[in-house]
């Protein structure tokens, strides 16, 4: 098990922080560890210190400081650095990130987006989980669909007891612990479609 990778928020705006630490809840191995409302003096060495693999930054609560921050940052190899971002943030600002999320899209979507993020960070010695098997799969994908342990057992001719007994073991070698987490896993992995998932909620 790799160690908890650290996020760092950067946003005036209590519902986005919120939001955000919802987000991060979802995936499996990394932590907010600081949240800062962009007033702070020295604002970019008080980030640095924190010692954090990403910074989240909504661009909106620094416009006056966003660029020296972010040139100072970009000198640090360790740190990824998020834009939040909307329809109407200008080209110049999003092209000074290497990744944004979009503010407008929904949650899957945002999961998924951080998801790709993380993934390309990950260790490749790490990169040997172990697979899940077929049943699992298929357990999975209903689970991901909406249904419950007891619609899963009916329609698959299980006992809810099986159903269960998959349930933890894909838990385990997944390290996800949510149903939303696993359903962004099944979407990431096409064991679901976008589509399907849009249908049953």
């Amino acid at each position: 098990m790799g160690k908890t990778k650290k996020v760092v928020v950067v946003s005036d705006a209590f519902l986005l922080t919120a939001g955000i630490e919802n987000l991060i809840l979802e995936l499996s191995g990394m932590l907010v560890d600081h949240v800062f409302d962009g007033s702070e003096k020295r604002l970019s060495e008080k980030i640095i210190s924190k010692k954090p693999e990403f910074v989240i930054i909504d661009p909106e609560c620094i416009k006056e400081i966003l660029i020296p921050i972010l040139r100072e940052l970009s000198e640090e190899s360790d740190i990824i650095v998020i834009g939040i971002v909307t329809k109407v943030t200008s080209q110049n600002i999003v092209s000074r990130f290497s990744h944004t999320l979009d503010k407008e899209n929904n949650k899957f979507q945002l999961i998924e987006c951080l998801q790709k993020i993380v993934g390309n960070q990950s260790d490749p010695l790490e990169d040997n989980e172990p697979t899940i098997s077929k049943r699992e799969t298929e357990i999975l994908q209903n689970l991901a669909l909406g249904l419950t342990n007891q619609e899963v057992a009916d329609k698959l001719f299980l006992s809810v007891h099986t159903v269960m007994t998959h349930r933890k073991k894909i838990t385990r070698k997944l390290g996800i612990k949510s149903i939303s987490g696993l359903t962004v896993y099944a979407l990431l992995n096409n064991i679901v479609d976008i589509r399907e998932v849009e249908r049953s909620v």
